[in-house]
């Protein structure tokens, strides 16, 4: 019997390799206890190792995908002899055919660098094989599929019973569409590489690079986005129905709507076969964008449309004259047998109320279908784009470089509601907020107070009043010219630039917003640019950074020999009724400080992935007080989204939150975001901390190192990026 943990490892393998799943369980199930003399018979799965170097004893993932690639090979050798596709698949039981399965259990030779598979009883490995594939269907065939209202009944009708030939409809019609939809975002990239790896039967990134003709190095996204592109154009072309190729195309789906599963791109196709992107996710950039927009006002008939707009969905009214109306304005004062005089002073009027709506807009929004709606509509005239999806694309390059600031709370304080005294405002209308760190999207001092807006919202409300005396906020970064150095437009000597490439600069202090490793040279964003140019290149030699960690690798880093088990998956319910499964142990209890008690197996984040135990190293470290437990329960969503990155692959958590002694003891920067409970360091299954880093680089605006085996990130609000070997 496969193992839950087995079986996560085996669909994500087959997925990647762009097979059936359940052959890797019937390997398994059927050459463990036939195979004499082997230790760990249950993982042996058959391997052949290529030329004389045999797989690791105990390495489950690494026999899944040499057997994965041994099977793919196959299948693409039947290909190249004419076999049609359904000679491979049989699209009624949605199941590999028996012919092609006894050709698997025929064995496959190795060759030099390619695992092979040794034989085995064809018709043990068809009746596993059978069985495991039949439970599968069964999990498929969700009642939620047979209710999806947004398909209409027929369609889910159709998917309810695993229809291959209408899949295989949906999936071209949306692979069709990519091109009209591609805005060359990090996510939707990733989607086609992989596309494209599965197609192919590729065994990594690299080789896919390779395979689409790019330099190993040094690419740029437009030329990967050319060839990328042609591929995609072609598919519908060659798509023959093999089941690599549905499973390439599965992929696709998946990664490019950001879904958490295989399951979860089948039963989006039901819903649309458009490529979109959940809105949701757009939330911050357009918050960030709404506090920017007064600076830019300037009047003109586009902004007030824009914003007349806004107010229009928003309040859900007939026209943009209803909206000017709620406003409080009377439409016919523009009319043009009126005055000159005012209609520029009811002009002027309208200008304030538009602008003031936009200013309440940060403290009220929720994040509602039809909030969302009206900020996505207004984003789009802003900006004067064709369409929404233009308009989404826009706010996600907006995620790409968002910055926010942090904010030191020196001593426990209120937030309010209104900057006056706390104890003449009612309760609901105040929090009280340890000592700590606080992301903000924007803060603007107001008398004695701050008004801020924080990047997660406390208490239901982002926007809060501060007490000044009571915070202070961590400057972004400073960096200290030691010697008579010189910024460049690129990472060489100074002396092969060109005067327009290069700038001389004397010893002193700069601000800089980011920075990034360029191997000998950092890669800089200044606050205040020199002559037009914020972004720079300047050797490490030369500088030293004063308020920002010094990142060596602490000494808990270290990855265990051996990898942790893949979580187990959550369990599809069936259309029959089923026993209710056992509860779930919480583990050892802990108390959080504005928490309260929780297990160290209770989930950080509702319907997500990270435990309290793995924040707190099993409730060895508690956190200090609240204001870190609200670090850490707001990293645990920025976790959760950078799984989905990922490719919500299982992730292990070497470290996150770190006491100041602790963080000594491991030898810990002075100034380490873990102390604060928004550092986290992490290892993902099946993925080099390289190829992470490449992943998460173009998105995410925090800080990003990676070792030789493990991956950091943190919540400090500016962009960095390191190397600590």
């Amino acid at each position: 019997m496969t193992s839950a943990a087995n079986r996560y490892l085996f669909q994500l393998t087959a997925q990647r390799m762009g097979i059936h799943w359940p052959i890797l369980a019937a390997l398994q199930d059927t050459h463990g206890p036939a195979v004499p003399n082997v230790p760990n018979l249950e993982w042996t799965l058959g391997v052949l190792p290529p030329g004389e170097v045999p797989p690791g004893e105990d390495d489950l993932a690494e026999r899944s995908r040499l057997a994965a690639a041994a099977v793919r090979r196959l299948n693409d050798n039947l290909a190249r002899q004419q076999w049609q596709p359904a000679q491979f698949w049989d699209a009624t039981s949605g199941q590999y055919q028996g012919e092609l399965i006894e050709q698997i259990a025929a064995g496959i030779s190795p060759t030099v660098d390619q695992a092979g598979l040794a034989s085995c009883e064809g018709d043990r490995l068809i009746a596993s094989y059978r069985r495991i594939s039949a439970a599968e269907r069964t999990e498929l065939a969700t009642p939620a599929w047979k209710q999806s209202q947004a398909a209409g009944a027929a369609i889910a009708n159709r998917f309810s019973t695993l229809d291959y030939g209408f899949m295989d409809r949906g999936l071209l019609d949306l692979v069709e569409r990519v091109p009209e939809f591609y805005k060359g975002l990090a996510h939707q990239r990733q989607a086609l590489f992989e596309m494209v790896q599965i197609w192919r039967g590729l065994d990594n990134y690299e080789a896919t690079v390779a395979a689409l003709g790019l330099p190993s190095i040094n690419f740029s996204n437009q030329q990967a986005d050319e060839v990328l592109l042609t591929f995609t154009a072609r598919v519908s072309q060659f798509y023959g129905g093999y089941p690599q190729q549905r499973e390439a195309l599965l992929r696709l789906v998946q990664l490019w709507r950001q879904l958490d599963s295989r399951q979860a791109a089948i039963e989006s196709l039901a819903a649309s076969t458009t490529p979109t992107f959940p809105t949701e996710a757009y939330d911050l950039a357009a918050l960030d964008f709404i506090l920017r927009l007064p600076q830019f006002y300037k009047g003109t008939g586009m902004q007030r449309n824009a914003l007349a707009e806004m107010v229009r969905v928003w309040r859900n009214l007939e026209s943009r004259n209803a909206a000017i109306t709620s406003l409080g304005i009377d439409p016919a004062k523009f009319a043009s047998d009126r005055p000159t005089a005012v209609r520029q002073d009811t002009l002027g009027q309208l200008d304030r109320e538009l602008i003031g709506f936009l200013q309440r807009v940060p403290a009220v929004y929720g994040g509602r279908p039809q909030e969302r709606g009206a900020v996505i509509r207004m984003v789009q005239l802003w900006r004067d784009l064709d369409t929404r999806q233009q308009a989404l694309g826009s706010l996600e390059a907006d995620l790409q470089s968002l910055e926010w600031t942090v904010m030191l709370i020196n001593t426990s304080t209120v937030f309010k509601t209104r900057p006056i005294q706390s104890s003449d405002l009612p309760g609901d209308e105040t929090v009280k907020m340890p000592r700590g760190e606080l992301s903000l999207l924007e803060s603007v001092s107001e008398g004695s107070h701050y008004r801020v807006v924080t990047v997660e919202p406390i208490n239901g409300r982002r926007q809060w009043y501060v007490y000044r005396g009571h915070v202070s906020f961590l400057e972004p970064a400073t960096m200290l010219i030691q010697n008579s150095t010189v910024f460049k437009t690129k990472p060489v000597a100074s002396s092969s630039l060109g005067d327009r490439d290069k700038v001389p600069v004397p010893p002193g202090e700069f601000n800089i917003r980011s920075y990034e490793d360029a191997g000998a040279h950092l890669r800089i964003r200044l606050v205040t640019p020199i002559q037009d140019r914020l972004i720079w290149y300047v050797y490490k030699g030369h500088i030293e950074l004063l308020n920002v960690d010094d990142y060596p690798a602490p000494k808990d880093e270290a990855p265990e020999p051996t990898p942790a088990p893949a979580p187990t998956p959550k369990v599809t319910p069936t259309p029959s009724p089923a026993p209710s499964p056992a509860p779930r142990k919480r583990g050892r209890g802990l108390r959080v400080p504005g928490v309260g008690l929780v297990g160290t197996n209770d989930f950080i984040v509702s319907g997500g992935n990270f435990t309290w135990g793995e924040a707190t190293k099993e409730g060895d470290r508690i956190p200090a007080n609240a204001t870190i437990s609200r670090n850490i329960i707001t990293m645990a969503r920025r976790m959760e989204d950078i799984r989905a990155r990922l490719g919500n692959r299982p992730m292990r958590i070497t470290s996150w939150y770190r006491p100041p002694a602790v963080n000594r003891a491991v030898g810990g920067a002075r100034n380490s975001t873990h102390l604060y409970g928004h550092g986290v360091d992490f290892i993902v299954v099946g993925l080099s901390a390289r190829s992470a880093q490449r992943i998460l680089d173009p998105w995410w605006s925090g800080g990003l190192g990676y070792g030789p085996n493990f991956t950091h990130v943190d919540n400090r609000g500016y962009r960095a990026r390191w190397n600590y070997s």
